[in-house]
């Protein structure tokens, strides 16, 4: 959830390792609601390639949907400006088919990899340039 707002949306003014640890506690953020989980559950199951691929999830946060993703077999990418936040998703996740990077979402530090899908949750609204961010996560 983390990223470069710049915006005034407010975003730079968080200091997301510091709410790191309590993150989770915000229902939709942690997924940890039943009702909630399985809205997004249901959500990544149309989302998602019906067969095992490969998901960068930027600005994953605490690694939340990387986790629903990787419990349909998907291989997960997390990348978010936080340490704090990449460290509890490495830990959420660990045991799983799941890397998490500490980088900007709007340029994730992963080369020239290709992906099956992008999931920007609780990020788009946050960027100053959405529409170039999206150029740029589509690719040539």
């Amino acid at each position: 959830m983390t990223v470069h707002g710049g915006d005034g949306a407010g975003t730079d003014d968080v200091d997301w390792d510091a709410e790191a640890a309590a993150f989770d506690e915000e229902p939709d953020h942690g997924l940890r609601d039943p009702r909630v989980r399985a809205a997004w559950a249901a959500r990544l199951r149309t989302w998602l390639p019906g067969r095992p691929g490969d998901v960068l999830d930027l600005g994953c946060g605490t690694g939340s949907l990387s986790l629903l993703a990787a419990e349909r077999g998907h291989r997960v990418t997390g990348v978010d400006r936080s340490p704090a936040m990449v460290a509890l998703a490495r830990r959420k996740l660990a045991g799983r088919d799941a890397v998490f990077l500490v980088g900007d979402a709007t340029a994730p530090p992963v080369g020239e990899a290709r992906y099956d899908a992008v999931l920007v949750r609780h990020v788009l609204w946050t960027l100053p340039e959405p529409d170039r961010a999206l150029r740029h996560w589509r690719g040539p």
